[in-house]
């Protein structure tokens, strides 16, 4: 039996070691994206066993982050708290709690497809502003069975994950929305971890890291190939398709500029619901938002007279309003989102010489 495990921790580090090979295919690629790119990996594995270990009982389910301050995804977003929570769509749910001083609270049932095709298409989707909430700001939410309550997700039978989307203009300051999750039509029974399952386990997670960073780095390559310091709308459907939410229209880009210049992005700002704006390395994480400034939104920006935003992006500091910084890096992807937007500007992006701006 001790062979039989040492066999099976043998061909997880060997095809974790494979793994790899994701970032050596990469081409020109700076050092620090090299450095970052194998740390991507790690965070991956890290939320990956997560996911597939500690919260992989859908007849238990419980939330966990699938992405937060130290673990990314798929350009996450830094005014976010993510949820996550495994599913059965043969079964039923009720997801409870309260919404606190959320500026936008979503439901998102999907099929996470992430290490097979790289998708997580969306099965279903509801936020606050469709609920009943009470006046204290408790709610009930039920997924599948039958109900005449508003608060109410059909369930498919290939549902396997249901994402929760708090945002906040401050999420620091902001009271957050405490929820939870809970079956109503089955009890678990206590079943103990078998090698089997434990190799299965290990397996999905090896195939969630490789899927996951082999999807975000083709788009990578798009952005940077037809997106270099531009922000166009692209092909929203795409987007969803990969777990995006429907009500959220994204731009995303790929910045690209040398340490004697920066980036000025002008915008309108749409009637929405929430907007923001961010930095991300080639990986498509968000920066380090717990130590710099690196997004912004609607809360902290500083408009322009006529109701536009500015937005100036350098490498490091400088004296400008509304200034984020890519930590140093010359290059990496970057997002604009609206949520409930009524129209969809295109910002106009200008590269400048700092110099400029001792001669202005």
């Amino acid at each position: 039996m001790a062979d039989l495990f040492k066999e099976k921790w043998d061909a997880f580090c060997e095809n974790l070691k494979e793994v790899g090979s994701i970032i050596e295919a990469e081409s020109s690629l700076s050092e620090t994206d090299q450095a970052e790119g194998y740390r991507y990996l790690l965070r991956l594995m890290r939320l990956s066993l997560e996911m597939n270990l500690e919260h992989s009982n859908p007849s238990t389910p419980s939330f966990y982050n699938l992405s937060h301050e130290t673990a990314k995804i798929g350009a996450d977003n830094p005014d976010n708290i993510y949820l996550n929570a495994n599913i059965d769509g043969n079964q039923t749910y009720e997801v409870y709690g309260n919404i606190g001083e959320s500026d936008y609270l979503s439901f998102g049932l999907k099929e996470n497809r992430y290490s097979k095709d790289g998708t997580m298409v969306s099965l279903g989707e509801i936020d606050m502003r469709d609920m009943t909430v009470d006046s204290s700001g408790d709610f009930i939410l039920y997924l599948g069975g039958e109900t005449n309550s508003k608060n109410f997700l059909s369930l498919p039978e290939n549902a396997n994950m249901l994402i929760v989307r708090q945002t906040y203009k401050n999420r620091i300051s902001q009271t957050h929305a405490k929820i939870n999750i809970k079956t109503t039509n089955s009890i678990a029974s206590p079943e103990l971890l078998t090698p089997i399952k434990l190799e299965s386990q290990l397996n999905q997670s090896l195939a969630f890291v490789s899927g996951t960073a082999s999807t975000f780095l083709k788009w990578v390559h798009v952005f940077k190939d037809n997106h270099r310091n531009q922000l166009p709308l692209g092909d929203q459907a795409f987007f969803q398709a990969a777990g995006g939410d429907p009500k959220i229209c994204y731009l995303h880009g790929y910045y690209d500029f040398d340490e004697n210049e920066f980036m000025q992005i002008t915008s309108d700002i749409p009637d929405c619901e929430y907007w923001n704006f961010q930095l991300e390395n080639y990986w498509m994480e968000s920066l380090d938002y717990r130590h710099y400034p690196i997004h912004i939104n609607e809360s902290s920006a500083s408009l322009n007279s006529d109701k536009t935003i500015t937005i100036n992006v350098s490498h490091l500091p400088i004296n400008l309003k509304n200034n984020l910084i890519t930590e140093g890096r010359n290059n990496g992807a970057m997002l604009l989102r609206w949520i409930g937007a009524t129209t969809h500007p295109i910002p106009n992006i200008e590269i400048k010489k700092l110099t400029s701006l001792e001669n202005g």
